[in-house]
C-alpha cells in the first residue's frame, strides 16, 4: 500500500478485513498498487547515490510504522504503545532534521524511492515541530513533480500544515483522533467539504467515505447507523 496512508495497518487480517467492509476502497488499493507496479516497470530503480542513508531512513521508517501498528493494535488504549509512538518521533525528528540541513530534503537519486518515502513519512509524523513540517513542504513545492513524493503524499503533508497553523485542511486527509474512542469518525476541519471529493479525486485520492470506512475498521470504531 503507499506509503501517504495515514492509517498504519496493523496486520495482514486487517487489511482482509477492511477489504471486506469496503469495496470501494478495496478497489482503490488494488488500481493503486498496479499503478505504482507499472511505474516502477517503466522507470526501472538506480542505485542510490546514498546507500547507507537509505539503509538508515528504511529503518526509521520502519521503527515508525511498527510502533504505529502495535499501538492500533492495541485498541489504542495502552498508554505505553503510545509512549513508544512518541519516542520513536522523538528519536526520529532530530536525525531527519539534520539530514535535511545537509542534504535538504532526500531525493530518489540520493536514497531511492523507498528510502524517500520513509523520509516523508518521518516528516509527516513530526507534530511537535510544525515550522520544520513547514520548511519540508516549501521544499517540495519548490521542486519539479514535488521532489517526487506521491501526489497523495503532497497532499497529506499538506493538510497537516495546514491544521497545525490552525486552518482547515484541504484534502480531508486528516480525521479528528477524538472520534476513535467517541465512535464518531470525522475529518478535521476542510474548507469546502462540499467539494472535498473532487480535490480528491483530482490527485487520486479515494472518496472521503470509502476512506472513513476503512479507517472505521482499522481503528476498530463501530459505525453508527
Amino acid at each position: 500500500m503507499s506509503g501517504w496512508l495515514m492509517a498504519a495497518h496493523a496486520a495482514d487480517d486487517a487489511d482482509a478485513q477492511w477489504a471486506r467492509q469496503c469495496p470501494g476502497m478495496a478497489a482503490w488499493a488494488k488500481a493503486q498498487e498496479a499503478r505504482v507496479a507499472a511505474e516502477r516497470k517503466a522507470h526501472p530503480s538506480v542505485k542510490p547515490s546514498q546507500p547507507a542513508l537509505r539503509d538508515e531512513l528504511l529503518q526509521m521508517g520502519e521503527a515508525d510504522t511498527q510502533a504505529r501498528n502495535a499501538a492500533i493494535a492495541g485498541g489504542g488504549k495502552d498508554p505505553a504503545l503510545f509512549k513508544a509512538v512518541y519516542d520513536v518521533d522523538g528519536r526520529n525528528l532530530p536525525r531527519i532534521k539534520q539530514i535535511d540541513a545537509e542534504l535538504g530534503f532526500p531525493t530518489p537519486a540520493q536514497v531511492g524511492s523507498d528510502g524517500m518515502h520513509a523520509a516523508w513519512l518521518i516528516v509527516q509524523h513530526a507534530d511537535r515541530d510544525p515550522d520544520f513540517q513547514m520548511h519540508v513542504l516549501e521544499e517540495l513545492r519548490a521542486r519539479p513533480g514535488h521532489g517526487g513524493v506521491d501526489a497523495q503524499e503532497y497532499a497529506a503533508l499538506t493538510d497537516r500544515v495546514l491544521l497545525a497553523q490552525h486552518k482547515p485542511q484541504r484534502y480531508g486527509t486528516q480525521f479528528d483522533p477524538k472520534g476513535i474512542s467517541d465512535g464518531e469518525l470525522k475529518p478535521s476541519p476542510m474548507e469546502d467539504a462540499v467539494h472535498a471529493d473532487q480535490r480528491r479525486a483530482a490527485i487520486g485520492l479515494p472518496p472521503l467515505a470509502d476512506y472513513k470506512c476503512m479507517l472505521q475498521v482499522v481503528y476498530k470504531v463501530p459505525a453508527k447507523p
